[in-house]
C-alpha cells in the first residue's frame, strides 16, 4: 500500500509539473557578444580567433571604435600589416583625440611608416586619392570603400574606377581601381581641393568636393548617402 500511494504521489506531482522526477529548469544565461568573446581571446594572446570574433562583430557594429581597435591590435599580432594598417588609420580618423586607442594608434602607424609626422592632430574624414606620388610629412593619403549607390548590384563595388582630379587646375589627377572589398586609396596626395568621382564623362555616381590638408589622412566611403542623387558638389561639370 505504501508503495502504491508513493507511485500515486509521484503520477500526480509528474502531471502539476512538481516532481522530484522533473530536472530542474536552468536560469537564463547571459550570452556574450562576439566583441565580448573577441576581448577575452584577445586578452588570453589567442589572435587568430580575437580576429575572427571582431570582423563577425563588426557585420553588425561597424562603426564600433573598440571592436575595430581591438581588431588592429589582433592584426598587428598575426602579422596582417595591410589589414592593421587600415584599422588603425579608421580608429585614428574617427576616435577622439588624446585616447589611448587613438594615441596608440598613432604610435603604431608611425612605427610602421604608415603615417606621417605631421598627422598628430585630428583627423577629418572625406574623399579618396592614389599612390602615384612619393609619400612625404607634407603629402596626405585618401582612402576609402565603394558601395552600391542602388540598384540590382549590391554591397561592395570591385574594381570600380575612382578619379580625383585637384580643382580648378587639375594640375594632380590621380585614379584608382577598388580592390574584392571595394577599397581604394590614395597616397602621397599634395594639400589642396580635389574633385573625386566615379567618370571622368558623362553622368557619375559620385562626384563630391575633397578638402585635403598637410599629413592628413582622409577617410570616405561612397554609397547611397553621398551620390550624386543625394549630393553634387559640382553640378554641370564634364
Amino acid at each position: 500500500m505504501i508503495r502504491l500511494a508513493t507511485c500515486a504521489l509521484a503520477m500526480v506531482l509528474a502531471l502539476t509539473g512538481g516532481g522530484c522526477y522533473s530536472a530542474p529548469v536552468p536560469a537564463p544565461r547571459h550570452q556574450a557578444g562576439e566583441a565580448d568573446l573577441a576581448a577575452e581571446a584577445l586578452e588570453v594572446g589567442d589572435y587568430t580567433r580575437a580576429a575572427e570574433l571582431y570582423r563577425r562583430a563588426l557585420t553588425t557594429t561597424p562603426e564600433s571604435l573598440p571592436v575595430h581597435y581591438g581588431l588592429a591590435v589582433a592584426l598587428s599580432h598575426l602579422d596582417q600589416k595591410p589589414e592593421a594598417i587600415r584599422e588603425f588609420r579608421w580608429v585614428l580618423a574617427r576616435g577622439k583625440p588624446g585616447t589611448v586607442e587613438v594615441d596608440n594608434a598613432r604610435s603604431w602607424l608611425i612605427k610602421a611608416g604608415a603615417l606621417g609626422p605631421l598627422s598628430t592632430g585630428p583627423v577629418a574624414r572625406s574623399e579618396s586619392t592614389s599612390n602615384d606620388e612619393p609619400s612625404n610629412s607634407a603629402s596626405a593619403i585618401v582612402e576609402g570603400r565603394v558601395v552600391s549607390a542602388g540598384g540590382p548590384e549590391q554591397g561592395p563595388l570591385k574594381r570600380q574606377q575612382i578619379f580625383l582630379i585637384e580643382q580648378p587646375s587639375r594640375l594632380h589627377h590621380y585614379q584608382h581601381r577598388t580592390d574584392e572589398e571595394g577599397r581604394f586609396r590614395f597616397a602621397g596626395v599634395p594639400p589642396g581641393t580635389y574633385k573625386i568621382s566615379d567618370r571622368m564623362s558623362g553622368p557619375p555616381t559620385w562626384r563630391l568636393r575633397v578638402e585635403v590638408k598637410p599629413g592628413q589622412l582622409v577617410l570616405l566611403d561612397l554609397g547611397p548617402d553621398n551620390s550624386t542623387r543625394v549630393r553634387d558638389d559640382y553640378p554641370g561639370h564634364l
